[in-house]
């Protein structure tokens, strides 16, 4: 009987809040480091995605521009073609890159927009970061130029990099349009 009273002032105990569970403040301590916690990682988080985003345009064009080279090897030593007249699509596409060509705006990192003057011996290639909002643009000058293309001031043989940086929309990321400075790095700028 001894054990069944013992059993019994146990059960009565526990009922009565002896012990068991946190305590209000307890949980508030844990609630108040999640957000301190919560507080750090989504800036960071944001800030390596919009980096992700930079990337992602910079190595699309570095592809592009290893399909485009490929074109221009192919197809005689020049860029005429490259696009198909009236339909505002490239004939790059049939060199696997993976990336689509359009005329138009590039809207995402993926969609390269392209220019050439395949007489002039040069190309414009544009891809858009959008969480940046910058467009990252390519020159490849297969011949000197007389003028400028796409800003670019130096009118001597190579291949030419720039960034548009937080442009309004996506809209004008254009290689055809695009009007920018700082073409002056043999490889993409940081940042």
């Amino acid at each position: 009987m001894r054990e069944v009273e013992r059993l019994r002032a146990r059960r009565l105990g526990f009922e009565e809040g002896g012990g068991e569970g946190f305590t209000l403040i307890e949980l508030l301590v844990v609630l108040l480091i999640i957000g301190i916690l919560l507080a750090i990682a989504i800036p960071t988080f944001l800030s390596v995605t919009k980096t992700a985003n930079n990337t992602a345009a910079q190595a699309n064009l570095q592809t592009a521009l290893t399909g485009a080279d490929t074109f221009y090897t192919a197809n005689n030593q020049t860029y005429s073609n490259i696009t198909t007249p009236g339909q505002g699509v490239s004939t790059i596409t049939a060199i696997d890159t993976g990336l689509s060509y359009v005329a138009t705006a590039s809207s995402k990192s993926n969609i390269i927009s392209l220019s050439a003057s395949g007489s002039s011996g040069y190309l414009i290639l544009a891809s858009y970061a959008p969480g940046t909002r910058d467009c990252w643009i390519v020159v490849d000058q297969k011949a000197a130029q007389s003028a400028n293309v796409a800003g670019n001031t130096n009118h001597a043989t190579g291949t030419y990099y720039g960034v548009l940086k937080n442009q309004t929309s996506s809209s004008t990321c254009v290689a055809s349009t695009v009007a920018g400075t700082g073409f002056t790095s043999s490889s993409f700028p940081h940042g």
